[in-house]
């Protein structure tokens, strides 16, 4: 009985110091003040400027800017036949 009561408050105590290290680190995190690097990259231009007209998301890779489209490539391949664009083989 003594060594199973001794296990158990043992392992109580480790459990109470491990809840209390993540409640720490958490507080950490709130109370730090945010970086401010995020958000100095300019969006007047660029890749990150432009965005799809359908759904908005922004630009980068599959934005289709010819002829002034301005679409997603996944988008304008749904809607292309609606616009009167026609696929040839």
């Amino acid at each position: 009985m003594g060594i199973r009561s001794n296990f158990i408050s043992n392992l109580i105590f480790i459990s109470f110091l491990v809840l209390e290290t993540f409640r720490k680190l958490g507080n950490m995190a709130e109370t730090r003040t945010p970086n401010k690097t995020y958000a100095t990259h300019p969006t007047t231009y660029g890749k990150g400027s432009r965005q799809c007209r359908v759904t908005g998301r922004k630009g980068g890779m599959g934005l289709i800017r010819k002829y002034g489209i301005n679409m997603k490539r996944q988008t304008f391949r749904e809607r292309a036949y609606d616009m009167g664009w026609m696929k040839y083989k």
